[in-house]
């Protein structure tokens, strides 16, 4: 550290001695320096005052097209709201009409569901009568019929029981005479 001190001071020291031979020059030139920076902070200056002047403008016509764009957004806004709403209406008429409709329409289907119903319901009222009436009819001939077999079917065990009595007769009539033999 201590030597970069020391190279510092040496060559601020020589640059020191130099600039003492060239201090009219030196002068004429920081003069003409000052000129041209006043010069050019001039030409700033101008440059940014027209350019503040011209983002004055353009931010003024900016902001007349946004009002007028705004205001052209708000009339089609109350426009569409307009047509909404008169959209809206016919279609809160159509609907009503369609309820009407429909709900004719479910009446009609009611109404006729329930002649339909009706009907079958004699239809079957009138079948399950005469399926009744058929059924009864056919009770009654297998109830004779059944009577009639019993009938037979008693008629021919007393037959049956007549013959193995006169049978057992017959046989107990020949034992007793092969016994009395």
């Amino acid at each position: 550290m201590k030597k970069s001190v020391l190279a510092a001071l040496v060559l601020g020291a020589s640059l020191a001695v130099t600039g003492c031979f060239d201090k009219q020059e030196t002068a004429q030139k920081v003069d003409a320096a000052k000129d041209a920076t006043a010069n050019a902070a001039a030409q700033v200056k101008d440059a940014a005052a027209s350019a503040a002047n011209d983002v004055k403008d353009a931010a003024k016509e900016a902001a007349a097209d946004v009002k007028n764009a705004a205001t052209d957004a708000m009339n089609s806004v109350k426009e569409a709201a307009t047509n909404a709403k008169e959209a809206a209406a016919d279609k809160k008429d159509a609907a009503v009409e369609k309820v009407a409709e429909v709900k004719d329409a479910a009446v009609a289907k009611v109404t006729e569901a329930k002649d339909a119903a009706v009907a079958k319901v004699e239809e079957a009222k009138d079948a399950a009568a005469t399926k009744v009436a058929e059924a009864k009819e056919a009770v009654s001939a297998k109830v004779e019929e059944v009577k009639n077999a019993a009938s037979e079917a008693k008629d021919a065990a007393a037959n049956k029981v007549a013959e193995m009595k006169d049978a057992a007769a017959d046989k107990a009539a020949e034992v007793k005479e092969a016994v009395t033999k």
